[in-house]
């Protein structure tokens, strides 16, 4: 079964102690719908980063075996 690494930058609500954690993917599971099974509504995810192979990308990306997924919170100012 396919697998991604998810780790968490910043003070982002985490759905485990652990900083980062290798997860089974579903085949053609989307960025967006990780992030659902994880426990996060859409207002909470727009409120993150979602960074595969070093780009931001959209909860419609479809995540690859082996992808690793970096979640960090916006930080907004100005």
């Amino acid at each position: 079964m396919p697998s991604v690494k998810v780790s968490f930058f910043g003070p982002v609500r985490r759905p485990w102690p652990e900083t980062s954690r290798t997860l089974e993917a579903a085949a053609g599971e989307r960025l967006g719908d990780l992030m659902s099974r994880l426990g996060y509504t859409p207002e909470e995810a727009r409120r993150l980063a979602l960074v595969v192979a070093g780009h931001r990308r959209e909860p419609d990306f479809l995540l690859s075996d082996g992808d690793e997924v970096r979640v960090v919170l916006l930080a907004g100012g100005g």
